[in-house]
């Protein structure tokens, strides 16, 4: 049997079937051994043992056709049971390796141990299927992913031309017919699907598409890592330079003038490629940075990339930083593109990590470091994250690293750049949302780390959660200390969204302060701010914008829970039973949303086909971490009861917040206000119901409360800058709704 490789378990399919046959404990043992997070609980040990067993009889049968497959490799899992994609959030579940014809190949399959179900039925678009009563990505869908990622993005198969195809196997008998029909027909017949009952023809499927092993092809393609294919950046490239006025994003007037002044500094740091350079573009909200950004990456393509000569430069990567921008900018750059696998252009900022996890750094790491110095630990469970660094160093010297190498990236260009985590910053508060793991140390220094050129678009007062805590100072340090040349470009004087009214920002950032700006008569012809009593008087204004053709969007800060997470579908069919928002306006009428869908982030910002968000672009409430990085025509804000105006000054209610991601930060802003009380000799229930509290508090006598007051206000500046023509509010506190309409006149 071969030995074990980084990415997975590899066997030839001889030796695999031996393992099934003889020893199937031992072989998913070793297997569960290896996975990466979390143990396997029994019902997935009988999934796996169900799933091997049946294509070991699947290969026999391909054996019998074809003796010489005996010599070819089967890939299986090491990262949640499955084979990890170089780079990608992604895994497959068996990848069986050889050649046919002199070239190499790779065939991926998807197993599947769903039970047979007599209601499964076609979906409303290709790519999704009914499975129980609930919308599921078609299996054939989910391999045309994996075999496009590789074909596009898997550094063995771009250097041996090799040739991936892919299937869906499910374990058990089962009715394929609803998986095939319209209009999943096409979808099926290039990614077929098989079950048990036609087993001979997923042996077929592997016979005509693997002659025989090769041993040096299989190591090359589990230890693979993440590399552009030049033809797939040059199409997606042209498409965003070459569609004129439905590019995403057009550069217009001063826009242009900050691009060019990026650009400028960019030809010059690819000049001398032995320095490494940072580039820190700063800006308020609407100052262009996603626009430009996009444009650096489509020029950065053309000009360094598809016409470049001699070697291949390395990756020119779009990085997110959140799920929402993550799946927005792959939505944008597929319907762009017209190609389904340019997601593989966008990288998350998480994946930049060397291959930690939390729990290899308990399992792994931890006896490791603690052998060599007791400075390492934080405590009995845990690595200390200030030597972030030597823990990389060790990971890449002895090979232990996921597809993590030293200047991989050409350039990585990192839009909203202040959402990237830095658990070593002061106040950092862990957010197990976050997906990052801590001992890692700052995002941001892997990013440089691994690329040549880094450009960090970013607006520090956009930070508003409790791991969001890189700074521009960080940036520079980082930089600093990984030997990099770094520079600011600072885009403060340009606006592009709120009607280009530098001045209504102004005013949204002394908002909330005791000296607000009085100069609405600067901006109020350019941009609309309305003010309603009521959801239905607001809606009604937006519903004539959007019949002019304009985008709409209902938004709000984190005032209620979030009751539908689980249940909403992308086309509502639920109906009302869970709404977010429920509650009566002034005049008795009834005003029922839910928040944002969880099934894709894209589906409030693109509201693509056959969502009911495309139907009815009001149909759901977007929150501040949804749409960071998007504008929208009009938004409609709904201002509840978190910040309220009483008498003299703003004032904040901590029980009227329900962020997850500022639990931290809600928590010790409570705990303080409660040890306040006692000191003032409320005792009991006294102690812990809080009143209002007062923007304004001194931070040095209040400083977790004064730190949870920043992250509300900016979530309303991040509400409130998001429209390009007009905001309209409704504003539920009377008494709040008077003041700002009094803030309006002057």
């Amino acid at each position: 049997m071969e030995s074990e490789f980084l990415q997975g378990v590899l066997y030839t399919i001889n030796d695999f079937n031996e393992l099934v046959q003889e020893d199937l404990d031992g072989l998913v043992g070793e297997i569960c051994n290896h996975v990466s997070g979390r143990r396997p609980t029994p019902k997935e040990v009988e999934a796996m043992k169900c799933s091997y067993e049946e294509v070991s009889m699947a290969l026999a049968e391909a054996i019998k056709q074809k003796p010489s497959l005996a010599s070819a490799h089967i890939g299986v899992p090491m990262v949640k049971f499955e084979y990890k994609l170089p780079s990608a959030p992604a895994w497959c579940d068996l990848v069986m390796l050889g050649v046919s014809e002199n070239r190499r190949r790779a065939v991926i399959v998807e197993l599947k141990d769903w039970f047979r179900n007599t209601s499964d039925r076609p979906g409303m678009c290709e790519g999704i299927i009914e499975h129980k009563g609930v919308s599921h990505e078609h299996p054939s869908d989910q391999v045309k992913g994996y075999v496009e990622y590789c074909s596009n993005f898997h550094s063995a198969v771009l250097d041996n031309n090799a040739e991936v195809s892919g299937c869906v196997y499910f374990t058990r008998s089962f009715d394929t017919a609803p998986y095939c029909e319209s209009p999943n027909d096409r979808l099926t017949q290039e990614y077929p699907v098989f079950c048990r009952d036609t087993r001979s023809k997923l042996a077929g499927y592997v016979v005509d598409r693997i002659d025989e092993g090769d041993s040096d092809w299989a190591v090359k393609f589990i230890n693979g890592y993440y590399r552009q294919n030049r033809n797939i950046l040059k199409q997606v490239a042209e498409a965003f330079r070459t569609n004129g006025d439905a590019r995403p994003f057009v550069l217009l007037g001063e826009q242009r003038k900050g691009y060019h002044q990026v650009l400028h500094r960019l030809s010059e740091a690819v000049k001398d490629m032995s320095q490494k350079r940072v580039i820190v573009v700063s800006g308020p909200p609407g100052s262009g940075k996603s626009a430009i950004a996009l444009n650096l990456w489509a020029e950065a393509v053309r000009r360094y990339v598809v016409n470049a000569t001699g070697d291949h430069p390395g990756n020119v990567v779009f990085v997110s930083t959140s799920s929402s921008q993550d799946e927005n900018w792959k939505s944008i750059f597929k319907k762009y593109s017209d190609i389904d696998s340019s997601g593989g252009l966008v990288l998350r900022s998480n994946r930049f990590n060397p291959g930690m996890t939390g729990a290899t750094m308990k399992k792994k790491y931890l006896p490791i470091f603690k052998a060599k110095d007791a400075r390492y630990l934080r405590d009995e469970n845990s690595l200390d994250s200030r030597y972030y660094e030597e823990y990389t160093n060790y990971m890449l010297e002895n090979g232990l690293t996921d597809g993590y190498k030293d200047n991989l990236h050409f350039l990585s260009i990192v839009d909203e750049a202040h959402a990237l985590i830095n658990p070593l910053a002061d106040g950092f508060n862990s957010n197990k949302m976050s997906g990052w793991c801590l001992q890692m140390g700052p995002q941001a220094y892997h990013i440089i780390r691994e690329s040549r050129v880094s450009v960090f678009f970013m607006d520090g007062e956009q930070s508003f959660r409790d791991n969001e805590t890189t700074t521009l100072p960080d940036i520079m340090q980082l930089a600093w200390g990984l030997g990099a040349a770094c520079e600011v470009i600072d885009l403060s004087n340009l606006q592009f969204r709120c009607a280009g009214s530098v001045e209504y920002v102004d005013w949204v950032e002394g908002l909330f302060t005791q000296h607000p700006a009085v100069n609405v008569h600067l901006w109020k012809d350019l941009f609309s701010v309305r003010v309603f009593d009521t959801t239905h008087e607001m809606e009604s204004a937006l519903r004539v914008e959007q019949k002019k053709g304009q985008t709409v969007r209902l938004l709000s800060s984190y005032t209620v829970e979030w009751k539908s997470c689980r249940s909403l579908d992308e086309m509502h069919t639920k109906g009302d039973a869970d709404c977010d928002f429920d509650f009566r306006n002034e005049d008795g009428t009834l005003f029922r949303r839910h928040w944002n869908n969880p099934r894709r982030m894209d589906i409030f910002v693109q509201a693509p086909p056959h969502t009911m968000m495309h139907e009815d672009p009001l149909c759901e409430v977007g929150c501040p971490y949804e749409i960071r990085g998007f504008d929208f025509d009009y938004v409609g804000l709904l201002w509840l009861d978190d910040i309220v105006w009483r008498k003299d000054r703003w004032m904040v209610d901590i029980s009227k917040t329900v962020d997850r991601a500022n639990s931290c930060s809600v928590s010790q802003a409570r705990k303080e206000q409660i040890a306040i009380r006692r000191q003032r000799g409320y005792r009991g229930d006294d102690a812990k119901n809080i009143p209002l509290v007062p923007l304004d508090v001194d931070e040095s006598e209040m400083p977790m409360t004064k730190k949870f007051f920043r992250r509300v206000i900016q979530a309303y500046r991040i509400l409130l800058t998001r429209a390009v023509r007009g905001v309209y509010i409704y504003i539920h506190d009377p008494e709040t709704r008077a003041h700002v309409r009094e803030l309006l006149q002057q």
